[in-house]
């Protein structure tokens, strides 16, 4: 009888390691898992970096390209400036005094060509840079000495 109960206590300890074995190799499983997931965000995470950096650089180049073509040309692009108070709110543009000139971007992202007590809208949302261009480029077609 204490043979048959020795037997049952060492069934029942056998029984309890196996699930302690078997919980460990979950969590060494889990644990490798977890580590597997973070190498990969971390690889993930620098590849984001440098493509960041690698953009970074590119806008840079582009930069410096776009003003060496200006210098080249004679162009020199206007800083904006806050023309709140001569047009309202928000209003951020330039502004050519001698020329009675003004052309302001408004909130509502309309670009707006102020002479003389007029307004002329030159575009909005999606095709305001698109009626820039071609603004611009007509009126140094116009300024430029034939040849």
């Amino acid at each position: 009888m204490a043979l048959v109960a020795a037997q049952g206590e060492a069934a029942g300890a056998a029984r309890l390691q196996a699930r302690a074995e078997d919980e460990l190799r979950q969590a060494r499983i889990d644990r490798d898992l977890q580590r597997e997931r973070a190498v990969a965000a971390e690889q993930q995470a620098r590849a984001a970096k440098a493509e960041r950096e690698r953009d970074a650089e590119q806008v840079r180049e582009l930069r410096e390209r776009l003003a060496a073509a200006q210098a080249a040309a004679g162009l020199v692009l206007p800083a904006l400036a806050d023309l709140s108070g001569d047009l309202g709110d928000g209003a951020r543009g330039v502004a050519l005094p001698e020329a009675d000139i003004c052309v302001a971007r408004q909130p509502d992202g309309a670009v707006v060509l102020h002479h003389q007590g007029r307004q002329i809208r030159l575009g909005e949302g999606e095709h305001v840079a698109a009626h820039g261009r071609t603004l611009a480029a007509a009126l140094l077609a116009v300024a430029s000495p034939r040849s």
